[in-house]
């Protein structure tokens, strides 16, 4: 297994310093999706435009995938 760490940003980056352990790729995919729904879920403004990001990096430091999710509200 890996250990990834994952820095998030919704206005403000926040950095992963305990990291978690994943064992692909595919569960990394799986775990930014999930990050990034949680945020959109629980700390969106509801109006506006949005842009929520997710980034992980391993070990020693390189970034080794990024997610981003981008929603609008308007008014009409």
């Amino acid at each position: 297994m890996s250990r990834y760490f994952i820095s998030t940003a919704n206005g403000i980056e926040v950095q992963d310093e305990e990291g978690v352990e994943l064992p692909n790729h595919e569960a990394l995919r799986t775990m930014l999706l999930q990050t990034l729904t949680a945020i959109l879920r629980d700390e969106s403004e509801p109006h506006g435009v949005e842009e929520l990001t997710a980034k992980a990096y391993a070990e020693d430091g390189c970034l080794v995938m990024q997610a981003r999710a981008t929603f609008s509200i308007t008014e009409q």
